[in-house]
């Protein structure tokens, strides 16, 4: 339960995924970043999502939050 992640949106790059969690101070512990396709998902650590307030300026992002 522990090391469960949630889907936090597509991104057009890998860079645009990272910057992302960056911008959120996010430990690169706690994301998972996946080419699919023409896209890229990054995924958030559960635990990591609980005890902050991810800032969202939709930069890079081809999503909103499901």
């Amino acid at each position: 339960m522990g090391w469960e992640f949630e889907e936090a949106g597509k991104f057009g790059s890998e860079k645009a995924a990272d910057d992302y969690a960056r911008r959120n101070n996010l430990d690169p512990r706690d994301v998972q970043i996946h080419r699919k396709g023409e896209e890229v998902e990054l995924s958030i650590h559960r635990s990591a999502l609980n005890r902050r307030g991810l800032r969202d300026n939709g930069e890079g992002r081809r999503d909103g939050w499901g």
